[in-house]
């Protein structure tokens, strides 16, 4: 009769340790499965460059993520003017969160390139670090230079000026946009000053 409680003694302890031991194990199986890396909103947006916008007004043509919204200009860019992200003097090519525009008008008679650009520099409010970076098969020069966005993107905005062909040419990038996405869209630039017009555009029927 002891020995069978002995049995049973030691059957009871063996069954409590068991119960014990289990969920121990669980947890630390659980603990060690490996987290899921966050994917930021900017890393996960649409940067594959294949559509392209031929402007039909301002010599130039872009490669661009396709789905995004194309706004022409439907005004010429006046000399000695500021030309913002929503007035009309601009082409607009723009996702979600982030876009890029483009402009161009040609330089006053007998005007220099070097006057040009000074100007242009002296109108847009520089900020960050000026350089000199390619866009197409041309350097221009950088004012806005990883800047907070000053437009309704928000987020980051860069700013370049060139002269090609005897206009001067504004393209900027504005919104979920990083240094990367914004040399990329630069050198898929291609210039063609010659099929650039300086008439307002036509009004939309």
């Amino acid at each position: 009769m002891n020995r069978v409680r002995r049995l049973a003694t030691i059957f009871v302890a063996l069954c409590a340790l068991s119960a014990a031991c289990g969920p121990a194990q669980a947890g630390s199986s659980s603990s060690s499965a490996t987290p899921t890396a966050a994917v930021s909103p900017s890393s996960s947006a649409n940067r594959n460059l294949t559509a392209t916008f031929m402007s039909p007004t301002m010599g130039y043509r872009v490669r661009y993520p396709s789905g995004w919204t194309i706004t022409p200009a439907s005004q010429r860019w006046p000399l000695r003017h500021t030309s913002f992200w929503d007035t009309p003097d601009g082409d607009r090519l723009e996702g979600r969160s982030v876009g890029f525009r483009g402009t161009s008008q040609p330089l006053a008679p007998g005007e220099s390139v070097v006057t040009w650009m000074n100007d242009y520099i002296k109108s847009s409010m520089p900020c960050g670090t000026q350089e000199q970076m390619p866009v197409g098969d041309q350097t221009g020069t950088v004012d806005l230079n990883d800047c907070p966005g000053q437009g309704r993107l928000g987020g980051r905005v860069f700013d370049l000026a060139v002269v090609v062909g005897g206009r001067g040419y504004n393209f900027t990038m504005e919104g979920q946009v990083d240094r990367a996405f914004w040399l990329a869209m630069l050198a898929s630039v291609t210039f063609t000053p010659q099929s650039a017009t300086d008439a307002n555009p036509p009004a939309s029927p």
